[in-house]
Protein backbone atom coordinates (compact mmCIF):
# COMPACT_ATOMS: atom_id res chain seq x y z
CA UNK A 1 0.00 0.00 0.00
CA UNK A 2 2.86 2.39 0.85
CA UNK A 3 4.39 1.84 -2.60
CA UNK A 4 1.11 2.82 -4.24
CA UNK A 5 1.07 6.00 -2.17
CA UNK A 6 4.60 6.75 -3.38
CA UNK A 7 3.45 6.30 -6.95
CA UNK A 8 0.46 8.59 -6.42
CA UNK A 9 2.58 11.24 -4.76
CA UNK A 10 5.09 11.02 -7.62
CA UNK A 11 2.33 11.57 -10.17
CA UNK A 12 1.05 14.55 -8.18
CA UNK A 13 4.57 15.98 -7.95
CA UNK A 14 5.04 15.74 -11.71
CA UNK A 15 1.64 17.35 -12.32
CA UNK A 16 2.51 20.17 -9.93
CA UNK A 17 5.84 20.79 -11.59
CA UNK A 18 4.32 20.86 -15.07
CA UNK A 19 1.38 23.11 -14.11
CA UNK A 20 3.67 25.54 -12.28
CA UNK A 21 6.02 25.64 -15.24
CA UNK A 22 3.15 26.27 -17.65
CA UNK A 23 1.84 29.11 -15.48
CA UNK A 24 5.26 30.80 -15.25
CA UNK A 25 5.79 30.48 -18.99
CA UNK A 26 2.35 31.94 -19.72
CA UNK A 27 2.95 34.82 -17.30
CA UNK A 28 6.28 35.58 -18.97
CA UNK A 29 4.61 35.63 -22.38
CA UNK A 30 1.92 38.04 -21.16
CA UNK A 31 4.61 40.33 -19.72
CA UNK A 32 6.50 40.28 -23.02
CA UNK A 33 3.33 41.09 -24.96
CA UNK A 34 2.73 44.15 -22.77
CA UNK A 35 6.32 45.29 -23.34
CA UNK A 36 6.02 44.59 -27.07
CA UNK A 37 2.87 46.69 -27.42
CA UNK A 38 4.38 49.62 -25.53
CA UNK A 39 7.50 49.48 -27.70
CA UNK A 40 5.43 49.15 -30.90
CA UNK A 41 3.54 52.31 -30.02
CA UNK A 42 6.82 54.10 -29.33
CA UNK A 43 8.34 52.99 -32.65
CA UNK A 44 5.09 53.91 -34.41
CA UNK A 45 5.50 57.46 -33.10
CA UNK A 46 9.03 57.51 -34.56
CA UNK A 47 7.69 56.39 -37.94
CA UNK A 48 4.98 59.01 -37.56
CA UNK A 49 7.64 61.69 -37.14
CA UNK A 50 9.12 60.71 -40.52
CA UNK A 51 5.66 60.82 -42.09
CA UNK A 52 5.02 64.27 -40.64
CA UNK A 53 8.32 65.53 -42.05
CA UNK A 54 7.33 64.21 -45.49
CA UNK A 55 3.89 65.77 -45.12
CA UNK A 56 5.39 69.21 -44.32
CA UNK A 57 7.87 68.99 -47.19
CA UNK A 58 5.15 68.14 -49.71
CA UNK A 59 2.80 70.82 -48.35
CA UNK A 60 5.51 73.42 -48.97
CA UNK A 61 6.29 71.94 -52.39
CA UNK A 62 2.59 71.93 -53.35
CA UNK A 63 2.30 75.58 -52.32
CA UNK A 64 5.36 76.47 -54.43
CA UNK A 65 4.04 74.57 -57.43
CA UNK A 66 0.60 76.17 -57.10
CA UNK A 67 2.06 79.68 -56.79
CA UNK A 68 3.83 79.59 -60.15
CA UNK A 69 1.71 77.13 -62.11
CA UNK A 70 -0.54 79.59 -63.93
CA UNK A 71 2.26 81.79 -65.23
CA UNK A 72 5.07 79.21 -65.49
CA UNK A 73 4.24 75.51 -64.90
CA UNK A 74 7.93 74.62 -64.64
CA UNK A 75 8.93 77.63 -62.60
CA UNK A 76 8.93 75.91 -59.22
CA UNK A 77 12.47 74.54 -59.72
CA UNK A 78 14.33 77.13 -57.58
CA UNK A 79 11.88 76.72 -54.70
CA UNK A 80 12.16 72.93 -54.95
CA UNK A 81 15.96 73.14 -54.79
CA UNK A 82 15.77 75.09 -51.54
CA UNK A 83 13.14 72.78 -50.06
CA UNK A 84 15.08 69.64 -50.95
CA UNK A 85 18.26 71.02 -49.42
CA UNK A 86 16.44 71.78 -46.19
CA UNK A 87 15.04 68.24 -46.03
CA UNK A 88 18.10 66.13 -46.75
CA UNK A 89 16.60 62.98 -45.23
CA UNK A 90 14.36 62.59 -48.28
CA UNK A 91 15.41 61.57 -51.78
CA UNK A 92 14.10 63.57 -54.73
CA UNK A 93 11.37 66.18 -54.98
CA UNK A 94 9.40 66.55 -58.22
CA UNK A 95 6.07 67.97 -59.38
CA UNK A 96 4.15 65.98 -61.99
CA UNK A 97 1.11 67.02 -64.00
CA UNK A 98 -2.08 64.96 -64.09
CA UNK A 99 -0.66 62.73 -66.85
CA UNK A 100 2.51 61.92 -64.88
CA UNK A 101 4.81 64.20 -66.89
CA UNK A 102 7.46 65.96 -64.74
CA UNK A 103 7.08 69.73 -64.43
CA UNK A 104 9.89 70.78 -62.10
CA UNK A 105 12.34 69.12 -59.75
CA UNK A 106 14.79 69.76 -56.96
CA UNK A 107 18.55 69.19 -57.17
CA UNK A 108 18.12 65.41 -57.55
CA UNK A 109 16.93 65.27 -61.15
CA UNK A 110 16.64 61.47 -61.30
CA UNK A 111 13.01 61.48 -60.07
CA UNK A 112 11.34 61.76 -63.49
CA UNK A 113 8.58 59.16 -63.21
CA UNK A 114 5.68 58.66 -60.85
CA UNK A 115 3.87 55.38 -60.33
CA UNK A 116 0.46 55.59 -62.01
CA UNK A 117 -1.30 54.05 -59.00
CA UNK A 118 0.31 56.60 -56.65
CA UNK A 119 -0.69 59.44 -58.97
CA UNK A 120 -4.31 58.27 -59.02
CA UNK A 121 -4.43 57.77 -55.24
CA UNK A 122 -3.06 61.22 -54.50
CA UNK A 123 -5.49 62.92 -56.89
CA UNK A 124 -8.44 60.90 -55.58
CA UNK A 125 -7.55 61.44 -51.93
CA UNK A 126 -7.16 65.18 -52.45
CA UNK A 127 -4.41 65.12 -49.86
CA UNK A 128 -1.22 63.52 -48.63
CA UNK A 129 -0.80 59.77 -49.29
CA UNK A 130 1.81 57.16 -48.41
CA UNK A 131 2.91 54.89 -51.26
CA UNK A 132 4.21 51.32 -51.15
CA UNK A 133 7.59 49.63 -51.30
CA UNK A 134 9.19 50.15 -54.68
CA UNK A 135 12.62 50.24 -56.32
CA UNK A 136 13.87 53.49 -57.82
CA UNK A 137 15.62 52.05 -60.86
CA UNK A 138 17.54 55.24 -61.64
CA UNK A 139 19.44 55.06 -58.34
CA UNK A 140 18.94 51.31 -57.69
CA UNK A 141 17.48 51.99 -54.25
CA UNK A 142 14.51 50.52 -52.40
CA UNK A 143 12.27 53.42 -51.44
CA UNK A 144 8.96 54.45 -49.92
CA UNK A 145 7.27 57.29 -51.87
CA UNK A 146 4.95 60.00 -50.59
CA UNK A 147 2.68 62.20 -52.70
CA UNK A 148 0.25 65.11 -52.41
CA UNK A 149 -1.80 67.05 -55.00
CA UNK A 150 -1.31 70.71 -55.87
CA UNK A 151 -3.99 73.06 -57.21
CA UNK A 152 -4.48 76.14 -59.35
CA UNK A 153 -6.04 79.37 -58.04
CA UNK A 154 -9.53 77.89 -58.57
CA UNK A 155 -8.59 74.81 -56.51
CA UNK A 156 -8.51 72.46 -59.47
CA UNK A 157 -5.98 69.66 -59.08
CA UNK A 158 -3.17 70.25 -61.55
CA UNK A 159 -0.90 67.37 -60.55
CA UNK A 160 1.04 65.91 -57.63
CA UNK A 161 4.29 66.53 -55.81
CA UNK A 162 6.33 63.47 -54.89
CA UNK A 163 9.25 62.69 -52.59
CA UNK A 164 10.73 59.44 -51.30
CA UNK A 165 12.73 58.03 -48.42
CA UNK A 166 15.41 55.43 -49.04
CA UNK A 167 14.59 52.40 -46.91
CA UNK A 168 18.16 51.76 -45.78
CA UNK A 169 18.26 55.35 -44.52
CA UNK A 170 14.94 54.85 -42.74
CA UNK A 171 16.32 51.68 -41.11
CA UNK A 172 19.39 53.54 -39.85
CA UNK A 173 17.20 56.27 -38.39
CA UNK A 174 14.95 53.81 -36.56
CA UNK A 175 18.00 51.89 -35.35
CA UNK A 176 19.12 55.00 -33.47
CA UNK A 177 15.88 54.75 -31.46
CA UNK A 178 16.08 50.97 -31.04
CA UNK A 179 15.80 50.93 -27.25
CA UNK A 180 15.52 47.16 -26.67
CA UNK A 181 18.13 45.26 -28.65
CA UNK A 182 16.49 41.88 -27.97
CA UNK A 183 13.36 43.08 -29.78
CA UNK A 184 12.46 42.67 -33.46
CA UNK A 185 11.10 45.83 -35.10
CA UNK A 186 9.12 45.54 -38.34
CA UNK A 187 7.63 48.30 -40.48
CA UNK A 188 5.45 47.39 -43.47
CA UNK A 189 3.28 49.15 -46.04
CA UNK A 190 -0.46 48.65 -46.52
CA UNK A 191 0.16 45.73 -48.90
CA UNK A 192 2.20 43.83 -46.26
CA UNK A 193 5.57 44.50 -47.90
CA UNK A 194 8.33 44.78 -45.30
CA UNK A 195 10.02 48.18 -45.38
CA UNK A 196 12.26 47.87 -42.33
CA UNK A 197 13.10 44.94 -40.07
CA UNK A 198 15.63 45.27 -37.29
CA UNK A 199 17.97 43.50 -36.99
CA UNK A 200 19.31 42.64 -40.47
CA UNK A 201 16.96 44.97 -42.30
CA UNK A 202 18.56 44.73 -45.74
CA UNK A 203 17.84 41.03 -46.18
CA UNK A 204 14.18 41.47 -45.22
CA UNK A 205 13.12 44.52 -47.23
CA UNK A 206 10.54 43.68 -49.88
CA UNK A 207 9.49 40.37 -48.32
CA UNK A 208 5.92 39.77 -47.25
CA UNK A 209 4.86 39.90 -43.62
CA UNK A 210 4.17 36.54 -41.93
CA UNK A 211 0.55 35.45 -42.26
CA UNK A 212 -0.10 36.07 -38.57
CA UNK A 213 0.76 39.75 -38.97
CA UNK A 214 -1.04 40.06 -42.31
CA UNK A 215 -4.22 38.97 -40.51
CA UNK A 216 -4.08 42.06 -38.27
CA UNK A 217 -2.63 44.49 -40.83
CA UNK A 218 -5.83 46.54 -41.15
CA UNK A 219 -7.24 46.17 -37.64
CA UNK A 220 -8.90 49.23 -36.11
CA UNK A 221 -6.80 49.32 -32.93
CA UNK A 222 -3.37 48.20 -31.63
CA UNK A 223 -3.04 44.76 -30.13
CA UNK A 224 -0.87 41.75 -29.33
CA UNK A 225 -0.49 38.21 -30.63
CA UNK A 226 1.83 35.20 -30.59
CA UNK A 227 3.66 33.88 -33.65
CA UNK A 228 5.07 30.34 -33.74
CA UNK A 229 8.82 30.02 -34.32
CA UNK A 230 10.91 26.86 -34.76
CA UNK A 231 8.14 24.28 -34.98
CA UNK A 232 6.36 25.55 -31.88
CA UNK A 233 9.25 25.29 -29.38
CA UNK A 234 9.67 29.07 -29.52
CA UNK A 235 7.20 31.87 -30.07
CA UNK A 236 7.38 35.58 -30.80
CA UNK A 237 5.30 37.75 -28.46
CA UNK A 238 4.25 40.65 -30.71
CA UNK A 239 2.74 44.07 -30.16
CA UNK A 240 1.46 45.85 -33.28
CA UNK A 241 -0.01 49.13 -34.51
CA UNK A 242 -2.11 48.54 -37.67
CA UNK A 243 -2.39 50.66 -40.79
CA UNK A 244 -5.63 52.31 -39.67
CA UNK A 245 -3.81 54.11 -36.85
CA UNK A 246 -1.75 57.21 -37.81
CA UNK A 247 0.56 57.26 -39.63
CA UNK A 248 -2.11 55.71 -41.84
CA UNK A 249 -1.04 53.02 -44.36
CA UNK A 250 2.04 52.05 -42.35
CA UNK A 251 2.16 49.01 -40.04
CA UNK A 252 4.56 48.73 -37.10
CA UNK A 253 5.21 45.70 -34.91
CA UNK A 254 7.70 44.82 -32.18
CA UNK A 255 8.32 41.24 -31.09
CA UNK A 256 10.29 39.35 -28.45
CA UNK A 257 11.26 35.73 -28.98
CA UNK A 258 10.72 33.44 -26.02
CA UNK A 259 10.21 29.75 -25.28
CA UNK A 260 6.69 28.46 -25.81
CA UNK A 261 4.82 26.49 -23.15
CA UNK A 262 5.43 23.33 -25.17
CA UNK A 263 9.13 24.11 -25.46
CA UNK A 264 9.47 24.72 -21.72
CA UNK A 265 7.67 21.46 -20.95
CA UNK A 266 9.99 19.56 -23.27
CA UNK A 267 13.06 21.05 -21.61
CA UNK A 268 11.66 20.34 -18.17
CA UNK A 269 10.98 16.72 -19.06
CA UNK A 270 14.60 16.43 -20.15
CA UNK A 271 15.91 18.04 -16.96
CA UNK A 272 14.07 18.48 -13.65
CA UNK A 273 11.25 15.99 -14.27
CA UNK A 274 13.63 13.18 -15.26
CA UNK A 275 14.78 12.39 -11.69
CA UNK A 276 11.15 12.23 -10.54
CA UNK A 277 10.42 9.83 -13.40
CA UNK A 278 13.26 7.58 -12.23
CA UNK A 279 11.76 7.56 -8.74
CA UNK A 280 8.41 6.56 -10.24
CA UNK A 281 10.01 3.68 -12.10
CA UNK A 282 11.81 2.52 -8.98
CA UNK A 283 8.56 2.63 -6.99
CA UNK A 284 6.81 0.59 -9.65
CA UNK A 285 9.59 -1.96 -9.59
CA UNK A 286 9.26 -2.28 -5.84
CA UNK A 287 5.53 -2.83 -6.17
CA UNK A 288 6.14 -5.73 -8.53
CA UNK A 289 9.10 -7.37 -6.80
CA UNK A 290 8.33 -7.02 -3.10
CA UNK A 291 5.93 -9.60 -1.56
CA UNK A 292 2.53 -8.25 -0.66
CA UNK A 293 1.44 -8.48 3.02
CA UNK A 294 -1.44 -10.88 3.59
CA UNK A 295 -4.06 -8.86 5.39
CA UNK A 296 -5.96 -12.06 6.43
Amino acid sequence: MSTRIVILLTFLTIAGILSGLAYRTHARQVELEVRALAEAEYQNSEVGTVEQEARRLLAAAAAAASAVHDRDPGGCGPAFVELARSAGFFAGLTAFDRTGAPLCTGPATWLKQVDAALLRRALAAQGFVVGEHTVADTISKKVLPFAAPFYDHEHRAMGVVVTMVELDRLARRLARNWRLEDSIITVADRSANILVRLPNSGSWVGRRLPDGLVSVLHESHPGTLKLAVDAGDRIEAVGYVPTEIPPVDLFVSVGFETTSVTGDLKRSLRRSVMPVTLVLLAAGLLLVLLPQRNLD
